[in-house]
C-alpha cells in the first residue's frame, strides 16, 4: 500500500510511522489512525439463465465489467446498501436477496489503495428496462454461467464471486 497520510493531521509533523497494513502514528504527539477495511456489496442479478454484469465507467476497472453494487454507507446493512446501489445504478428495486459469499478485495482510488470485504448476494430481476447511470456506467450485459470470461472482469473479488455463482 502506498503511504495514504504524509504528515500528521494534529500536529504537522512529517515524523509519522506506517505498520505497512493500516496503522499511522505519529511518533512526536502519538496519534494514531488506522485505516481499517471497508465494506462493499454486490449483486448477482438473475433473468431466464443469464446473469447481469455493468461496464464501469470509472476507474478503477474502467471498461471491465463489474457487479452492481457498491460501499456501505454508515449506519447502513449490507441489504440496505446494495437495495440503493441498485437503485442509484440502474433505478430498478430488486426482491429477496440471497447470500452467496464474502471476498477480499483491493479498490485502488487517486493513488490510495483501500482493502475491501466484499459481500455478495444473488437475486432474481424481473426487469427488461433499465435507466443506466452513464456517470458510472457505460452500459450492461447478460452472461450464462457458460460464456463467461473472468479476464472482462474489474476485481479479484468479483472474479471470486462469479467462481461460487457459477460452481454454486
Amino acid at each position: 500500500m502506498k503511504q495514504a497520510i504524509k504528515s500528521c493531521p494534529e500536529c504537522g509533523s512529517k515524523d509519522l510511522d506506517y505498520d505497512g497494513m493500516k496503522r499511522f502514528h505519529c511518533q512526536t504527539c502519538g496519534w494514531m489512525f488506522y485505516m481499517n477495511t471497508a465494506a462493499a456489496v454486490a449483486g448477482v442479478f438473475e433473468r431466464d439463465g443469464k446473469f447481469l454484469a455493468v461496464k464501469r465507467n470509472l476507474n478503477p476497472g474502467k471498461g471491465l465489467y463489474d457487479l452492481p453494487g457498491g460501499f456501505l454507507d454508515p449506519h447502513e446493512t449490507a441489504e440496505q446498501a446494495l437495495r440503493r446501489e441498485i437503485r442509484e445504478e440502474l433505478n430498478v428495486e430488486v426482491g429477496e436477496l440471497k447470500y452467496l459469499c464474502t471476498a477480499p478485495n483491493v479498490y485502488m482510488y487517486k493513488e490510495i489503495e483501500y482493502t475491501t470485504c466484499d459481500i455478495f448476494y444473488v437475486a432474481d430481476i424481473g426487469h427488461d428496462e433499465f435507466k443506466v447511470d452513464t456517470d458510472e456506467l457505460s452500459g450492461i450485459a447478460w452472461f450464462t454461467k457458460e460464456d463467461v470470461n473472468l479476464d472482462d472482469f474489474a476485481f479479484s473479488s468479483i472474479k471470486e464471486a462469479i467462481k461460487a455463482y457459477i460452481g454454486r
